[in-house]
């Protein structure tokens, strides 16, 4: 099965998607470097040809090109946060599990937080545009994907699946906020002031 094809099913058929990757005997490293970081690519490129090529739109309304080699930067970086917080995240689904009548089983939770990404990672093409990023929010239905990946993966049960996704979310915006503040922000921050200034 191809990544595209994993792709395609688990945003289109994702009960039994699900099904299929917990009866799966994939080792987790061939799934971080066969899927995740193929797709993690997508908003990493996607947003280096963006703000490279065709710039971003300043408060002022004139459009800046960002310098390449800057903007190359801050797109590894964005890439290696985007790849670590997934792999934070896993541990945490992982650590979070018996607290809400789950599974804890490490392959699984990194399973689930890598698949449920997919909607992000293949929205992030829309960056390369200024205009389009606003439909990077169709990477919202990865949370879709994960309400419907707990109890099929780690056995959540009912009444304990939107909390458990409630805790996951937010223990994903609060280590992408901190990866994203220490690593990212250093490069990009006084990239972005020496656009202003222009």
């Amino acid at each position: 099965m191809t990544i595209f094809d994993r792709a395609r099913e688990i945003i289109m058929n994702p009960r039994v998607t699900w099904q299929a990757i917990k009866g799966e005997a994939i080792d987790l490293k061939q799934v971080f470097l066969n899927y995740a970081a193929p797709l993690a690519l997508i908003p990493a490129v996607s947003s280096l040809i963006g703000i490279s090529l065709f710039g971003l739109r300043m408060p002022a309304g004139h459009l800046i090109r960002a310098p390449f080699f800057e903007s190359l930067l801050v797109s590894v970086l964005t890439y290696a946060v985007s790849l670590l917080a997934i792999y934070i995240t896993g541990y945490i689904i992982y650590g979070l599990a018996p607290y809400f009548g789950s599974k804890a089983d490490l392959n699984l939770a990194m399973k689930l937080v890598i698949y449920s990404a997919t909607p992000f990672w293949l929205a992030g093409i829309f960056s390369i545009l200024p205009g389009l990023g606003i439909l990077s929010i169709l990477g919202l239905y990865g949370v879709y994907l994960m309400v419907v990946g707990l109890p099929e993966l780690l056995g959540t049960p009912p009444d304990k699946v939107i909390w458990y996704t409630a805790a996951i979310i937010i223990s994903l915006i609060v280590v992408n906020f901190i990866l994203s503040t220490v690593i990212v922000a250093s490069v990009f921050g006084p990239m972005y002031m020496r656009m202003m200034a222009l």
